[in-house]
Parts: C-alpha cells; sequence; structure tokens
C-alpha cells in the first residue's frame, strides 16, 4: 500500500467512528469517503486512492460538498497532494507533510516526570484537553456553549480513540488525539499553548503515544514547524497533502 493511503484510511476510518450514529455518510467508496462527523465538524471528502480516482468520482464529490454552502467549512483532503480540483470548483486552502513512522520502540523519554501525560478518562480531562487543543486550532465558529461539541464525551467509548494531554509544572500545556483503525495509528492535532511551547512538551506527547503503540505503523500531518520534532522521532515524509476548499465563485477555475 502506498504510504499516504494508510494515513488517508486512518483518516476516513477515525472520522467516520466519530460520526457513527451522530453524523451523516454521503459516499463509501474505494476512491473516496465524504461524510459529516456531526453538526459542528467540517463535511469532508477524503480521498483514499489518488491513482485510481476518476473524473467521475471527482465530479460526485463536487456534486455533493459544493451545493452545501450552508456549512461554515467544506474540505476536500487529499493526502497524495498529486491532484488537481480547480476544474471541479476548488482552490487548495493549504498543505501540510504526511509522515509516516514505521513499527518500532521509542528511544528513552528525554523527560521523566511522573504524570506528564496521561490519557484522557473522564469528561473533565476530556474537556480539557478540548480547550488546549481548540486555543492552537480553533474551529470555524467559535461559540460560548462549542466545548463538548467538537471532542463529544463520546470518544472516551470509541473504540480506537484516545486524547492524550500533556502537562508542563502541573498545569495543562499540550494534547493530541489519535486513532487506531487496527492496521495502523493516526496522530492528529498534537498542540502545545503558546506559553509553554520549547520546554519538550509535545516531544512528551509523542513519545508516550509511540511508546503505547510500538507495534503499528504510525502517520500524522505535520507543519513546517513540527516536521523536525517528528524526524527526530523516526517520522519520514511521504507526501505533501493539499486541503481543498470550495472557491468564492464556487465554479471551476482556469
Amino acid at each position: 500500500m502506498v504510504g499516504y493511503m494508510i494515513h488517508a484510511r486512518n483518516a476516513a476510518a477515525m472520522w467516520w467512528a466519530l460520526a457513527d450514529g451522530h453524523g451523516e455518510l454521503l459516499a463509501w467508496t474505494r476512491q473516496v469517503r465524504i461524510l459529516q462527523a456531526s453538526p459542528y465538524h467540517a463535511l469532508r471528502a477524503i480521498v483514499l486512492d489518488a491513482g485510481a480516482t476518476s473524473e467521475e468520482t471527482m465530479e460526485r464529490v463536487r456534486a455533493l460538498v459544493l451545493p452545501r454552502a450552508d456549512l461554515p467549512r467544506r474540505i476536500v483532503e487529499d493526502p497524495s497532494g498529486t491532484l488537481d480540483l480547480q476544474p471541479y470548483g476548488f482552490e487548495p486552502r493549504f498543505r501540510m507533510t504526511v509522515m509516516l513512522r514505521p513499527p518500532g520502540a521509542v528511544g528513552a523519554p528525554a523527560r521523566d516526570e511522573p504524570g506528564l501525560v496521561s490519557v484522557a478518562r473522564d469528561t473533565e480531562t476530556l474537556g480539557i484537553a478540548e480547550r488546549v487543543i481548540a486555543a492552537v486550532f480553533p474551529p470555524a465558529r467559535v461559540e460560548a456553549d462549542m466545548f463538548g461539541r467538537t471532542m463529544p464525551s463520546r470518544v472516551l467509548d470509541i473504540p480506537g480513540w484516545q486524547v492524550w494531554l500533556g502537562r508542563r509544572s502541573d498545569v495543562p500545556a499540550g494534547a493530541a488525539y489519535t486513532y487506531h483503525d487496527g492496521e495502523s495509528l493516526g496522530v492528529y492535532q498534537v498542540a502545545t499553548l503558546p506559553e509553554h511551547r520549547y520546554h519538550g512538551v509535545a516531544r512528551s506527547v509523542m513519545e508516550s503515544i509511540l511508546a503505547a503503540h510500538a507495534d503499528v505503523p504510525v502517520t500524522l500531518t505535520a507543519t513546517d514547524q513540527g516536521r523536525p520534532l517528528y524526524e527526530s522521532l523516526g517520522f519520514h515524509a511521504i507526501s505533501e497533502a493539499v486541503w481543498w476548499a470550495p472557491s468564492p465563485s464556487g465554479c471551476p477555475i482556469g
């Protein structure tokens, strides 16, 4: 399997696990998944196999995603970074590096502080982690009662889902969440609050995650700032993913 496909399959499985019974599934094929995890999440199409993706499939993506102007976010994820979706009415919104780490043990932790990183087992810890992530990756709509929506309490009971909270001097400082789809582990939204950056918080969170899942390949998407950390932990770049959003006119470009 091509490396980016491992990431794409994990992301699709993760979003569907969250959506099951609460969201909407619009398309489920070998080439693409189109779904919305809940009314508070983006409508997203995830391209699973760019090499097999046909014009017919892209027209289907266009037909199912573009008309939903009532939604604040509509995203088409191309983890391969090889597709041109401008003819279908989308424009590239941002790019990140897809990275893969083969199975294997992680080295000795950079810091050995009891309780530094924990997995959320209750709604209080989950809520703290959600707020850390939202502070670094703010949602499209910030509302007073938004918490508990993007990361609802049901994730505590979803097989494969784990939410991680990192502390510095016993203060919440970083967070991330992961999803194990049975074959690989996906790491998502590794976040460190600005006042706690450059103190090893993200590294400690990642080391804890890798130590707990040394038996499977691990994937993530990295910003330029985060990439050196992930490379030092054994990840390597496999593609440059592109996230596409509807163009302002909603019409094909070019």
